[in-house]
């Protein structure tokens, strides 16, 4: 079974990948902790945890994928400033290994690395985009990526040029939503504030763009979309190894309207803007992209569709985690 290294095991995407790739019966797993109490979680998942490692320092990091033998790494720490270090470590662990098997006239296959991206490289785009479509380009991308990930695209290229050591996918998932749904806090938040103050006919103010339409994907389905590009990462995902994971586009008025339903809330709404806040800029763009080539190339299809049909269920699981 090929030995999977998931750096952010514990996260919100990580631990959903690691118990997917469990369950599979399919990969040894093992995962990063930041905390006793996460090492826990994951054995208790049946994943081999790693603690008290800085994986931001590349030495360390190329020793635990020496160390234990590991075939492919997935990165989904949303690591910012820290990314190009951990791209470094990865990189440093393939290259030795490369070396060791020449000095022996040797070749094997080489290490594998996925990066879990986003969507909110596009921007809000000027027309229907894929991820064939360019980002980071002045003449060729349709829209500028948010604020909050400018620095972005820089760091996929860098991912794309260590293909000469490195076998990688690149996952670009849109907002992800199941369980604790924590993207939608600062949306929905107002509104559960609004049910917990019963008699309150305040207007609700919701931080951000009256016209935002935000791509979706629920958690379970962007594990899946990992998996499946780790079941093919040697080899099997063709020229351009990118893919949107996004399920709908939900308009914001729709969504609250929704939330405000299953909360019991009748009071009005007021969208009041960004605010100049990186982070609800990225929420408030305009999702105009689609997964097309997720399904054909990776076989990708997700079962959680129609969000807002079922956003009861969801919002439940969030209320429940605040």
């Amino acid at each position: 079974m090929p030995n999977v290294l998931i750096l952010g095991a514990s996260g919100y995407v990580g631990l959903a990948l690691c118990q997917s790739l469990v369950s599979s019966g399919n990969h040894t797993v093992w995962g990063t902790a930041r905390s006793a109490e996460k090492a826990k979680l994951l054995l208790q998942n049946e994943i081999a945890p790693i603690t008290d490692a800085d994986i931001t320092k590349p030495e360390t990091l190329s020793t635990i994928i020496a160390e234990n033998n590991i075939d492919i790494v997935v990165d989904t720490t949303s690591a910012y400033e820290q990314a190009a270090q951990i791209l470094q470590g990865v990189v440093k662990a393939a290259t030795a290994r490369r070396d060791t098997l020449a000095k022996e006239n040797l070749v094997g296959p080489k290490l594998g690395f996925v990066y879990c991206s986003g969507t909110w490289v596009y921007g809000s785009p000027s027309e229907r985009i894929t991820d064939l479509t360019p980002v980071g380009s002045a003449s060729l991308s349709k829209g500028k990526p948010a604020t909050a990930v400018a620095w972005r695209p820089a760091h996929e290229q860098a991912v794309l040029a260590a293909r000469d050591v490195l076998d990688v996918a690149i996952m670009r998932p849109s907002a992800i939503y199941g369980r604790a749904s924590w993207i939608f806090s600062t949306w929905w938040g107002g509104i559960l504030k609004a049910k917990k103050d019963k008699n309150c006919t305040d207007t609700i103010t919701i931080p951000a763009d009256s016209t935002a339409r935000t791509g979706t994907v629920h958690v379970d389905d962007v594990a899946s979309g990992f998996h499946a590009a780790i079941d093919r990462i040697n080899g099997g995902l063709g020229s351009w190894p990118v893919f949107d994971l996004v399920t709908e586009t939900i308009g914001i008025q729709d969504m609250t309207e929704g939330v405000k339903a299953a909360l019991g809330v009748d009071a009005k709404v007021e969208y009041t803007g960004t605010h100049g806040n990186a982070f609800l800029e990225a929420l408030s763009l305009v999702c105009r992209n689609e997964a097309t080539r997720a399904r054909t190339v990776l076989g990708w299809g997700p079962n959680r569709k129609a969000f807002v049909l079922n956003l009861p269920v969801y919002v439940r699981a969030w209320e429940a985690a605040q």
